[in-house]
């Protein structure tokens, strides 16, 4: 049976990081769920020697997972079950956290493939920007569904780039200070294009180094964030250039590279922007958003919410571009309109029991990473369709089962250099 746990290992992390290079342009080829669909077949297999955690943050878990189930039934009545089933997987998604249990005792293979994947994403992040802007065989090539297959959510490329920046913190001082430099180079250079795209992509990845950076304890960690600091000033004369060479057309939202830009990204979450495309992208927002709580608060959706099924765009009556928007742009919020008060309390408690370790300084520098990394899936989630559908409740669920292992099987871990 270890056999079969190992081939699934290395089917789990071979298929997250193609979810992790690729994003959106694999969104749709539903291998996120062959592996989901896998982690049942080797749980069963190996069931005599599976062993997790349990305390109040597994409990809420499973129960978020049987009642999703009782909602599967109650809206397979007046939607389609294709529909139906789909926006179940918001919650049904939390099921990896546990298959990441069956991988306990293969640590130092696990951290070895999380620790290759995201040495080479800002590479790869930046290869998939050129393809998207310079490439128009890239542009237009489509293999799964109907989305290019180089659309990359830049949102989403905000927290893997923080991921990435804490590996070369945490796991990659013993490379040498060239490859460390390069890569340095490769994560500012990606982090400028995203702070020019994406605001939650920006705020996520400033927020979650940040958090790190203060919670940390180790004097080691602190020497290695010094060095870097140190060597700001050199990387930044080779990023700011290339950065500045940067030319391509508006992305659809109308937004492109450049400083001005990224001056107009970061007024706009202080309300002193001028893009009046940015504005408007806010206040819609914010008016679907308040939508939800009025209706939430009525005696139809308030203890239940409005179930699985149908798009919540066009159940609130929201004006989009897209046909078929079912989240707000917001998972607490998706939370509250589908099943109501209780349930997302009960998702509220969770997070606090989740991150309360951080903010209480209870945590190694290992589980520190893990959780301000979870801390970021859930910020971006917070102001995008993240956590919803495979790109980000994929590997969110994914970091959510590390820190568990981390938590009720403590073991240093040996890692596996790339």
């Amino acid at each position: 049976m270890d056999a079969v746990k190992k081939l699934y290992l290395q089917a789990y992390f071979f298929v997250m990081a193609l979810y992790v290079f690729f994003n959106k342009g694999i969104a749709y080829s539903f291998l996120a769920e062959a592996i989901w669909v896998g982690g049942f077949v080797v749980l069963f297999l190996t069931r005599k020697n599976y062993a997790f955690g349990w305390d109040k943050r597994t409990k809420i878990l499973v129960f978020f997972l049987v009642i999703s189930v009782a909602y599967i039934g109650w809206g397979v009545r007046a939607y389609p079950i294709f529909d139906v089933i789909r926006d179940s997987f918001v919650i049904q998604y939390a099921w990896f956290a546990f298959f990441v249990f069956l991988f306990k005792d293969l640590r130092a293979q696990l951290w070895g493939y999380i620790i290759l994947i995201y040495t080479w994403f800002p590479f790869f992040a930046f290869l998939n920007f050129y393809f998207q802007n310079f490439s128009e065989f890239f542009e237009n090539f489509i293999l799964f569904g109907t989305v290019p297959f180089a659309l990359y959510k830049y949102g989403d490329m905000g927290v893997h780039l923080l991921i990435s920046t804490l590996v070369l913190i945490l796991y990659l001082n013993h490379r040498s200070i060239r490859f460390q430099v390069t890569l340095a180079v490769a994560i500012l250079l990606n982090l400028l294009i995203i702070t020019a795209y994406s605001r939650s992509g920006m705020l996520s990845y400033l927020i979650g180094l940040g958090l790190f950076a203060y919670f940390t304890k180790q004097e080691f960690v602190r020497r290695q964030l010094k060095q870097y600091v140190r060597f700001l000033p050199i990387i930044l004369l080779i990023v700011l250039p290339l950065y500045a060479s940067i030319k391509v057309k508006d992305n659809f939202q109308g937004r492109k590279v450049g400083l001005e830009q990224v001056v107009e990204n970061v007024g706009s979450i202080f309300g002193v922007g001028k893009d009046v495309t940015l504005e408007d992208n806010k206040i819609w927002r914010l008016v679907w958003w308040a939508n939800i709580l009025d209706y939430s608060v009525s005696p139809e959706f308030v203890l239940q919410g409005k179930g699985l099924g149908m798009s919540l765009a066009e159940s609130d009556i929201i004006t989009t571009d897209s046909e078929d928007l079912r989240s707000p742009h917001n998972f607490n919020l998706t939370m509250l309109a589908r099943f109501g008060w209780p349930l997302f309390l009960l998702w509220a408690y969770w997070l606090f029991c989740l991150f309360k370790p951080m903010f209480k300084r209870k945590l190694t520098d290992q589980q520190l990473m893990i959780s301000c990394v979870l801390f970021t899936f859930w910020l971006n989630g917070s102001f995008d369709v993240f956590l919803e559908g495979p790109m980000g409740a994929f590997p969110f669920w994914t970091w959510v089962g590390l820190y568990f292992i981390v938590d009720f099987f403590p073991e240093k871990p040996e890692v596996i250099e790339d």
